[in-house]
C-alpha cells in the first residue's frame, strides 16, 4: 500500500513576490552592512523598501476599511437584536394579558 503525498499548493502570486522581496532586502542589507554595496544595488534596495512601505500601508487601509464595516455591521445585529427583544417581551405581555 502505497502513502498519498499531500497536496502542495502554490503560493499566491502576492505572497511569491513578497517573499522574494524580503530575502532581496536581507541580501541587500548584509551586503550595505559589509560596505560593499553598489549603488545600483542601493537604488534596488530602495526600490524594495519602498514598494514594502507601499504594501503594507495598503494592508493598514484595508484593515481599517474592514474593522469600519464590522463595527457597522455590529452595530446593524445590536439594534435588529434589540428590536425582536422588544417584540418577544411585547408578545409574551400579551399572551400573559390574555391567560389572565
Amino acid at each position: 500500500m502505497t502513502r498519498r503525498k499531500p497536496a502542495v499548493r502554490a503560493l499566491h502570486p502576492g505572497v511569491q513576490e513578497r517573499l522574494q522581496r524580503e530575502a532581496a532586502i536581507d541580501a541587500l542589507v548584509k551586503r550595505g552592512l559589509r560596505g560593499v554595496l553598489t549603488i545600483p544595488e542601493a537604488a534596488v534596495l530602495a526600490d524594495y523598501v519602498r514598494a514594502d512601505r507601499r504594501v503594507g500601508e495598503k494592508t493598514r487601509k484595508r484593515l481599517t476599511e474592514t474593522t469600519r464595516a464590522l463595527e457597522r455591521h455590529r452595530a446593524a445585529a445590536d439594534t435588529e437584536i434589540r428590536q425582536l427583544e422588544d417584540r418577544i417581551a411585547e408578545l409574551t405581555n400579551q399572551q400573559q394579558e390574555t391567560a389572565a
